[in-house]
């Protein structure tokens, strides 16, 4: 699920896509993706295209939080926790330091 995730991402010209494996850290989630958009267009086009391709692979229950012009959304999928973020959130939240360089799994 990570890898369409990434993809969907990928096709919406996000940014710094990383995948990290929180298994040994968290009790909550196996994985967390994060990723950057310049706008928030963007990051609306990187939702929008997260759940078209989710919802073709008949994964349902899809329900984003956020609001896009606050330049972060997060759906949450029991296992997976995605986050889309703007380059400015992105850099003052730094989410991917929380977890340390050991979980990173795929970088973009």
């Amino acid at each position: 699920m990570v890898d369409i995730i990434a993809g969907a991402a990928e096709n919406k010209k996000a940014l710094d896509i990383q995948i990290l494996d929180v298994r040994k850290s968290s009790p909550i989630v196996d994985y967390i993706v994060i990723c950057s958009a310049e706008s928030a267009p963007q990051v609306r086009a990187i939702e929008t295209e997260i759940e078209t391709e989710l919802r073709q692979r008949q994964i349902k229950n899809i329900k984003w939080e956020g609001v896009i012009s606050s330049g972060w959304v997060v759906l949450d999928l029991g296992s997976v926790a995605v986050h889309v973020l703007g380059t400015v959130e992105r850099e003052y939240y730094r989410l991917e330091d929380l977890w340390g360089k050991e979980a990173i799994v795929y970088h973009y």
